[in-house]
């Protein structure tokens, strides 16, 4: 199922188009691939500041991918957690 929209708001779920502005969050916590905040607007990147304690942080700008992009992002990621799957079995059978 092809999605229309590439994420939704860490905040408020408003949806975040493709090719379009959002905010992130300059502290490495928060950039994680696990935890991956996106925020549409820098009112909601704010929100999140008291919840997670930041002592020093600010809003980034960034662009979200093409849909083809993220397909791309999305097949990889599958391959390479594909691969690490294989690993996993092939220790077990030791």
């Amino acid at each position: 199922m092809e999605s229309t929209f590439w994420k939704r708001c860490s905040t408020c779920k408003k949806e975040i188009p493709f090719r379009a502005s959002y905010w992130v969050c300059n502290v490495s916590t928060c950039n994680r691939a696990n935890t991956g905040f996106a925020f549409c607007s820098v009112n909601c990147w704010d929100a999140h500041v008291p919840m997670l304690r930041h002592r020093d942080s600010w809003a980034e700008e960034a662009r979200s991918p093409t849909p083809e992009e993220w397909a791309r992002r999305q097949r990889e990621a599958a391959a390479k957690q594909g691969r690490r799957g294989v690993r996993e079995l092939g220790r077990r059978g030791r």
